[in-house]
C-alpha cells in the first residue's frame, strides 16, 4: 500500500470465535457495506466464527441506505446461526437507531470489549 492509498474501508480481527469489522470510515456509505458484506459472507464460510462484532467508532452518520444494508446483514447473520453486535456508536449514531426503533432489532453495545462480553 503506497503513503497516499487510503484505509481500507474495514479492517478485521479475529478474537476466538469473534470476527471484529473495524469500519474506518466517518460515513458509513456503499464502500464500506459492501466490504462489511463480503467479510459477512467469508465469515459463514468459517463454522467456528459465531459472533461479527461491527466496532463503529470511527462512524459518525449512517444513511438510510446503510441502515437498510445493516438490517439485511443483521437477518444474513441470524440465519446463519451468527450473532451481529454494532459496537462503539457514536451519540448521533446511536440517537438514530434510537429514533429508527432499529436499537430494538440489532444489538448495540458500549464498545467492542462489552459485545464480546455479552456474548461469553
Amino acid at each position: 500500500m503506497s503513503e497516499n492509498s487510503p484505509p481500507p474501508a474495514v479492517t478485521i480481527e479475529r478474537r476466538g470465535a469473534a470476527l471484529i469489522a473495524t469500519i474506518n470510515a466517518k460515513l458509513l456509505d456503499e464502500r464500506e457495506l459492501k466490504q462489511l458484506g463480503l467479510i459477512l459472507d467469508q465469515a459463514a464460510a468459517d463454522p467456528s466464527v459465531t459472533l461479527l462484532v461491527v466496532n463503529m467508532e470511527r462512524v459518525q452518520l449512517v444513511p438510510s441506505l446503510g441502515l437498510g444494508l445493516l438490517l439485511r446483514i443483521s437477518q444474513k447473520c441470524t440465519a446463519r446461526e451468527q450473532a451481529l453486535v454494532l459496537a462503539a456508536l457514536a451519540p448521533t449514531v446511536r440517537r438514530m437507531f434510537s429514533i429508527t426503533k432499529l436499537d430494538r432489532i440489532l444489538k448495540l453495545a458500549d464498545n467492542v470489549d462489552a459485545a464480546l462480553a455479552a456474548q461469553v
